[in-house]
């Protein structure tokens, strides 16, 4: 099945999570039985682009996969029509697929701060509370996550990299190696405290030399359409490739429409 890039990487790194994956003629179904609350684990996929403004029919046979699941969740192979989804209140998320092809930059680490992969305990930790502090609705989402990601770092072909102040870890992002040439980037965090120091530019560098020595040519990092952080990619070396089209509802928010 020849998939857009920013959604083929997503499915693989999913897979290597431990996620699984149904496919059928117009749609995967995408499981991910440790993390049920994992909006963007338990989701269905449309990849027929003639149907995804399909929405009753996605939203039906999301809750006939999902009848305990209190969000909406669908992912769309190509750019749907804004109106057939708001009709079933359901939220059109755009985000930007960008790939470095080529060098990523990797400015010196600012004065005080340290680099490294995140390989102990009290590492793992840190990294759980640094999100949980991020997303305080989270808390016992974000420590599955973190189970997931020592399992699939332990396997190597995830490596956690966080910037430390002292002891403290203060950012982080992932990269995943999926073979084939393609490495991508995982949930880039920093501190309120600590950015506007590249921390994040320095860590994109250390990532993106960790991937070409395992053999990576492509790497690729999505960003919400026209953001700071989208910003922030191209200036280190990337640049547009696609965009991810996905549609959801969650707990608590009512999309406008």
């Amino acid at each position: 099945m020849d998939l857009p890039l920013g959604w083929r990487t997503d499915l693989a790194v999913l897979r290597l999570g431990g996620s699984s994956i149904e496919e059928y003629a117009d749609h995967l179904v995408v499981r991910t039985p440790a993390n049920p609350t994992y909006y963007w684990g338990n989701f269905v996929f449309v990849t027929d682009p003639d149907a995804v403004d399909d929405a009753a029919r996605w939203l039906d046979r999301f809750e006939h996969c999902f009848p305990h699941a209190a969000h909406r969740s669908i992912g769309l192979v190509s750019e749907p029509t804004d109106q057939c989804w708001h009709d079933v209140t359901m939220f059109i998320e755009r985000a930007d697929v960008l790939v470095a092809p080529g060098e990523v930059a990797q400015p010196p680490i600012a004065g005080g701060y340290t680099a490294r992969p995140l390989t102990t305990p009290d590492d793992w930790s840190q990294s759980t509370r640094l999100r949980q502090a991020a997303f305080p609705e989270q808390d016992e989402f974000e420590e599955r996550v973190t189970v997931t990601r020592i399992a699939v770092a332990a396997g190597g072909a995830l490596t956690w990299f966080g910037a430390f102040a002292g002891d403290q870890l203060v950012a982080e992002l992932g990269i995943a190696y999926l073979g084939e040439g393609v490495a991508r980037y995982q949930s880039v965090l920093t501190h309120p405290d600590h950015r506007r120091r590249g921390l994040t530019s320095h860590l994109l560098g250390v990532a993106a030399k960790h991937a070409r020595d395992q053999g990576a040519e492509t790497l690729v990092i999505i960003a919400d359409a026209d953001t700071d952080a989208g910003r922030l990619y191209r200036a280190a070396g990337f640049a547009f490739d696609s965009v991810n089209y996905q549609v959801s509802r969650v707990p608590g928010i009512i999309p406008a429409g």
